[in-house]
């Protein structure tokens, strides 16, 4: 359930987090043709998109904590 909208928000920044660091692997590899680079970034691609989810969902475990403290 999504009680504080934060959902959508948190899908978008992570995809254009993930996309930018995808963005710069390909443009290093095809700029070095090293491919420990490229999977380097592309590892840290899919590390960015999981680590936004999870602080998001930290950030919506702290305002429900906020909300039952008002009630």
């Amino acid at each position: 359930m999504d009680r504080h909208n934060t959902k959508k928000i948190s899908r978008i920044l992570a995809a254009v987090v993930s996309a930018f660091f995808a963005a710069v692997a390909v443009a290093g590899y095809s700029r070095t043709e090293d491919l420990g680079q490229l999977l380097l970034f592309l590892g840290l691609s899919a590390f960015s998109y999981l680590l936004v989810i999870f602080i998001f969902k930290g950030i919506d475990k702290l305002l429900d904590s906020v909300d039952d403290r008002e009630h």
